[in-house]
């Protein structure tokens, strides 16, 4: 990886020059309290001051809420077309926890098939990371998500009146040579990050204690009264799914014309938390109440994937915490497994 440094007096040139070269999409302020990833035109638009935002940006510009997978005719043959809407775009400004949410897609959308409506999109999108400020229920620290090894082109930290860039690809260091004025990172350079590295690492006030969880979760498994405590005021209204950076279920839909003789195929997310998600034919469900579904959501973050891919597939974003309806927070429930287990 190499090292360069870019001057504040420089950065906004750097962002202007990359909004008139590509499609950038960035954190915008939206309301006084709101911040979302939009298109912007220019540097002014740009907020690098938030704390989160309500959807995280690759999982919207990657993984559509809605996305057309297909057209088809039906007549004395049937004709299928596939569609793949993909563009060269640039996301500006994500966060760690969020690059680490789109790293954990990467392989979600790659391992044992390839999912080419995700991987067009992602093959043409560059990512230009910045350290950001974690919010109130921020954990990410706790899960090894608050720092980004990779899934970037480029990564800014903050040292002072500069920024230290990390190059993570080829590209980057093509837009870095291409739209910037950067130079080599120098040995106080990497003095003033490493204090800054120990300075952003204590701004994440939550600590949640994941050792030995994998086998405590296995304990508690069949705890039914546990479960149902822990779910209780839980409305199965799904949005902490909806907000999550590595949540991927979808739904498949056909729309067919009045004709009969057109449709479309499509994907829209869904949620493992309503109560239809495990229905199937004849009217039975899999995961038929509440301490159920939230028993298979935290097996799902917490356990499946690190027996599959080595990692949790939360990022301890937060933003399940701010989005429940109910107030169930999953970093208390960590604490909540971890006492049952050692009364």
């Amino acid at each position: 990886m190499l090292y360069k440094i870019l001057d504040k007096k420089d950065f906004k040139n750097f962002v202007n020059n990359l909004i008139y070269a590509y499609e950038v999409t960035a954190p915008k302020k939206v309301s006084q309290k709101l911040h979302d990833f939009l298109p912007v035109k220019d540097f002014g638009e740009v907020d690098l001051g938030y704390k989160r935002t309500t959807l995280p940006p690759a999982k919207k510009m990657l993984f559509p809420a809605n996305e057309a997978l297909a057209n088809y005719k039906v007549g004395n043959n049937i004709e299928v077309k596939p569609l793949n809407e993909s563009k060269e775009q640039l996301l500006f400004g994500a966060s760690a926890w969020d690059i680490n949410g789109m790293n954990f897609l990467d392989r979600i959308f790659s391992t044992d098939f390839i999912d080419e409506n995700y991987m067009q999109k992602r093959k043409k999108l560059k990512v230009v990371g910045i350290d950001a400020e974690p919010s109130d229920a921020n954990f990410a620290s706790s899960v090894g998500a608050e720092f980004a090894k990779e899934g970037f082109d480029l990564f800014l930290s903050d040292i002072g009146d500069k920024y230290l860039v990390r190059l993570g690809t080829a590209a980057g260091a093509e837009i870095a040579a291409k739209f910037g004025n950067f130079s080599d990172a120098v040995d106080s350079d990497f003095r003033a990050y490493d204090k800054q590295l120990d300075l952003y690492k204590k701004k994440f006030n939550i600590n949640v204690n994941l050792d030995n969880f994998f086998e405590n979760f296995e304990i508690v498994y069949g705890k039914k009264d546990l479960w149902e405590k822990l779910a209780n005021s839980c409305f199965s209204c799904g949005s902490c799914n909806l907000v999550c950076p590595t949540c991927f279920c979808f739904n498949v839909r056909d729309d067919i014309n009045i004709n009969l003789a057109e449709g479309i195929k499509s994907r829209q997310w869904d949620s493992c938390m309503i109560s239809n998600y495990g229905l199937v034919a004849g009217g039975h469900n899999f995961r038929p109440d509440e301490a159920n579904r939230l028993k298979q959501r935290y097996r799902c973050k917490l356990k499946t994937f690190v027996e599959k891919f080595g990692q949790y597939s939360c990022v301890g974003c937060g933003r399940c915490v701010e989005a429940c309806l109910a107030k169930i927070n999953i970093y208390e429930d960590i604490n909540a497994v971890k006492e049952e287990v050692s009364i």
